[in-house]
């Protein structure tokens, strides 16, 4: 028998919190369906890069989306139907470059692994490197990873079992891989999966074939793994809670996407975006007031995506007008400031008086979100009046040297701290 070319690759993605479509069936594969899907999607676009019920509208995807975004959703449309479209709204430098990144390797099949926070978007990426790869037309099937945390239950679900094989199995059954045979198999957060599994998904993808539970034979696939993650995956493996070789293999390829606060004014762009894809869907026009867009600008938006689709949603059912005011959606809003011991008057005297490094106590702490965008806020305000407004004498009041200057003030507008 011809040996078929091993499968390649893995990335993991944040499922369980996503919203559903209506009507549509569940994200997670594990049902007899999948036993049989070549051609199908299982679940709905994420909200990282902007999960749709609908397509975007032609004016917001002329200005919103990029061109390599634009062929990703016209691709996703005619896979899998208009309902299920992939949007990657936004034009951010940092995020174009991870569009252009995936642009390069998705016509390999070496692994993928995707990392970022929960929200940002990571299965709209793993959908982007099918869509715009060889593979597309085969199967795209997607594993929940944290879903199944007996041993024997992981590695049945993705490399499948024999009758008798362990209690429970009453009958023969596909694993994951061996349904995703030819196309690209979705590992969502890799980082729980099981250590039983981890051995077996190794020999997968060193060699290309995997042994079925109770099975007497090893059988081989052709695959692409995208893996994906939100969790530090790399101080797993320094505390041995996930295997060093298996990390290395799957991070043949690596794409981190940036949070929703590094991506300068794409929030805006996504707001949009979902007061349109509202608008289409209950025919009534509304708007974020400039109050609102206030509150949203100084939010850190933990939730990243996910969070502002769901914010944008609550604003519109519950204002009664044309105008979203922040009483129809701030209750919703995470409380940044009850979330971090200490206070604006703390990291000033710090600083100030008791002459603390600013890139110590403030930068890294606002980088690491120990700190929020308003007290950072709060902090440069009051020192501007103190210095009269004047930027360079406040490089003085917070002991930064003159020589600092155009990096504390690129810092400053990049993170949209100035008052």
């Amino acid at each position: 028998m011809t040996r078929q070319k091993p499968f390649h690759g893995a990335v993991a993605m944040h499922r369980q919190a996503q919203p559903q479509v209506p009507g549509a069936r569940p994200p997670v594969v594990g049902s007899q369906e999948r036993r049989t899907r070549r051609r199908s999607l299982e679940g709905t676009p994420r909200g990282g890069c902007a999960d749709g019920r609908n397509a975007l509208l032609p004016e917001v995807r002329l200005n919103y989306m990029t061109p390599i975004a634009r062929n990703v959703e016209s691709l996703s449309i005619q896979e899998w139907g208009e309902r299920r479209a992939v949007s990657m709204v936004g034009l951010a430098p940092d995020f174009l470059g991870v569009q252009e990144k995936v642009l390069k390797i998705a016509a390999f099949d070496e692994p993928v692994l995707i990392v970022g926070e929960s929200g940002v978007g990571k299965e709209s990426l793993a959908q982007a490197l099918y869509l715009l790869g060889p593979r597309r037309g085969q199967a795209f099937v997607a594993v929940n990873c944290p879903q199944y945390q007996e041993g024997n239950l992981t590695v049945s679900e993705l490399f499948g079992h024999k009758k008798g094989s362990f209690t429970g199995a009453i009958a023969d059954r596909k694993g994951c891989f061996e349904v995703a045979d030819g196309g690209v198999i979705f590992l969502d957060e890799i980082a729980d999966l099981h250590i039983s599994a981890q051995v077996m998904l190794l020999r997968a993808l060193a060699f290309g074939e995997f042994q079925p539970l109770g099975a007497s034979q090893t059988r081989t696939v052709n695959v692409r793994v995208v893996a994906a993650t939100n969790r530090a995956i790399g101080k797993m493996v320094g505390a041995e809670h996930f295997r060093n070789d298996l990390f290395f293999r799957l991070r043949y390829f690596h794409i981190r996407i940036p949070a929703l606060r590094e991506r300068g004014d794409d929030w805006r762009l996504l707001v949009d975006y979902f007061l349109a894809r509202l608008r289409s869907q209950y025919g009534v026009d509304k708007r974020f007031s400039g109050d609102s867009m206030k509150v949203l600008r100084d939010y850190d938006w933990p939730g990243n995506i996910r969070e502002l689709s769901s914010i944008v949603t609550m604003g519109y059912a519950l204002c009664d007008g044309e105008l979203i005011e922040p009483g129809d959606f701030v209750s919703q809003l995470e409380k940044l400031d009850d979330r971090k011991e200490g206070n604006d008057e703390d990291l000033y005297r710090r600083v100030v008086v008791a002459g603390e490094d600013f890139w110590k106590v403030i930068y890294s702490s606002f980088m690491d979100r120990e700190i929020n965008r308003s007290q950072v806020r709060a902090m440069i305000r009051r020192g501007l009046a103190r210095t009269g407004g004047s930027y360079r004498r406040l490089l003085d009041e917070f002991r930064i040297p003159s020589t600092g200057y155009q990096k504390f003030m690129d810092f400053l507008r990049h993170h949209r701290l100035k008052p």
